[in-house]
């Protein structure tokens, strides 16, 4: 019979905080470039790395392509991503991963109008009998976008 062994099987490399901490990582400095702004682009970019044992990425490739300055968005993202290390029974080794960063145009800004309004009365004194010309209101109202 064999004995059972002692050393720590294979542990994968985990971004520090889990997936919610690397899904806000991402959320928190992803720069939407301005010519895919300009030109409306929308889209997911989907990338391939390596994780050395020390934690840190390598041998970056984009498989899904978006252009117009996305794809070296997403390079750029990577290539701050710190992961813990990972292990083979004992040892440092390199993992593969995959991220897909999902680029979506920022909700266009309604136009806020401001409207200023202002009433003033005046009493006409050329006949007060007659009610319909006792009082003239004039209405001002300035519209800025």
């Amino acid at each position: 019979m064999s004995k059972p062994r002692k050393d720590k099987p294979l542990t994968m490399p985990r971004y520090r905080g889990g997936e919610a901490a690397l899904k806000s990582f991402v959320e928190a400095n992803l720069k939407y470039p301005e010519v895919a702004i300009e030109q409306k682009i929308e889209g997911v970019v989907e990338a391939s790395y390596d994780v050395d044992g020390l934690g840190r990425t390598f041998n970056i490739k984009v498989l899904t392509s978006l252009g117009y300055g996305c794809d070296e968005e997403v390079i750029r993202l990577i290539k701050l991503l710190k992961f813990e290390r990972a292990f083979n029974k004992g040892r440092n080794v390199t993992a593969h991963k995959k991220l897909k960063v999902d680029f979506k145009l920022p909700a266009a800004k309604p136009k806020t109008q401001q409207i200023n309004y202002k009433v003033t009365s005046k009493k006409s004194d050329q006949n007060p009998q007659n009610p319909s010309q006792a009082k003239r209101y004039t209405y001002q109202i300035n519209i800025k976008n």
